[in-house]
């Protein structure tokens, strides 16, 4: 095997010579040197509509083993009074983050826009913060308009994903694609709290948003970090906000509700997340890892679904432990279509994957 790098995540090209169920997968991230990082990129405090401070919630993921953590509270709040009375919390909030973070663990500052009409969004790194009641939610345009302008904090890019799509009546428009959006919406909450949004993440690529699969706790409680949330896990070099933040925008990242399970695809020699052109007679070959330690007697399934929702490959086994499958796609028509994994353990849905999207084309 060989292994190319070219400066981020999403051109990594991973040269395989064996099959994939003659390789683990914490041996592949080992050999490609990639690590494996587990976090939690919706979480709410006393900020606005939750409990605590935004440091104790961050000390508490800590401790529980989180590499990675967001305080994103209500953008509507920060200059409401809430259960903790502090008169900037937003740049309160800032320097718990910055307090928190080290070697071992990256806290992040973001904010929720949440429309009761549109539905709501995380937005993280951004210097300032919105609401709803600034942009107003007739539509998605002004927020969006907002997000395309919002400066960063130093180091950084504004990023932002969907939040539990489809739970408020309009759903961003109707999830219509904004291409202007498409490096800053890098992602979706496939899992929050214990909602599964499996359908709503592939009506969103089929309108052809390029986002990524997270799970989150969403978190207002006191309870921060519990293993039993959804979280996502993140495929990056190392533990640094911009390392974090190229992943993210390489969408080398899946949703689990398991705290253990690995979830890891690779199409034409990229990691997913990459966007391939292919020939017209070019078939594309999808291979799968997934491991989960915690899973080793129930009955497991990985699903290959594709564009229009459909289930295109199966591939049933005992366990999660060091599963390793691979498809082979035949050529499409010239509409980008994407590929995603979806894991069940035991009838449950277990993970979801970021896709692969391939093109076919002659000017390959």
């Amino acid at each position: 095997m060989t292994h190319h790098q070219h400066g981020d995540a999403n051109s990594q090209h991973l040269l395989l010579d064996a099959s994939p169920q003659a390789l683990t997968l914490p041996s592949l991230l080992q050999t490609y040197r990639l690590r494996l990082f587990y976090g939690d990129l919706h979480n709410h405090t006393g900020y606005s509509d939750g409990l605590g401070r935004p440091e104790e919630a961050l000390r508490q993921m800590r401790a529980r083993g989180l590499h990675f953590a967001a305080i994103t509270d209500h953008g509507e709040f920060f200059d409401r009074d809430t259960t903790i009375r502090e008169a900037r919390k937003w740049e309160a909030s800032a320097q718990q983050v910055a307090a928190l973070t080290g070697d071992e663990f990256l806290a992040i500052r973001g904010f929720e826009w949440s429309s009761p009409r549109q539905g709501h969004s995380n937005v993280w790194c951004s210097a300032g913060y919105t609401g709803y009641h600034d942009t107003g939610d007739e539509s998605m345009q002004a927020f969006y308009e907002w997000l395309t302008k919002a400066p960063p904090v130093p180091g950084a890019e504004v990023l932002a994903s969907f939040n539990h799509p489809g739970r408020e009546v309009v759903c961003f428009d109707g999830c219509g694609f904004v291409p202007p959006l498409d490096e800053r919406i890098v992602a979706l909450e496939c899992f929050n709290r214990g909602d599964d949004y499996g359908d709503a993440y592939f009506h969103a690529l089929d309108r052809g948003w390029h986002v990524g699969a997270i799970g989150v706790s969403d978190h207002h409680g006191d309870d921060w970090g519990n293993p039993t949330f959804p979280r996502a896990g993140i495929l990056a070099s190392a533990l640094t906000l911009s390392h974090l933040q190229a992943a993210l925008m390489a969408r080398s990242v899946f949703a689990t509700r398991s705290p253990t399970l690995a979830l890891l695809i690779i199409g034409g020699e990229r990691l997913m997340g990459a966007r391939l052109c292919l020939g017209l007679a070019e078939s594309l070959r999808v291979d799968v890892w997934c491991h989960d330690p915690r899973a080793s007697q129930g009955r497991a399934r990985l699903e290959l679904w594709s564009t229009g929702g459909q289930l295109i490959a199966t591939h049933e086994t005992r366990g999660l432990q060091h599963v390793g499958w691979s498809e082979t796609i035949p050529p499409r028509d010239a509409r980008e279509h994407w590929f995603a994994v979806r894991a069940l353990y035991d009838g449950m849905v277990q993970a979801y994957s970021s896709p692969l999207w391939a093109r076919w084309s002659t000017s390959h």
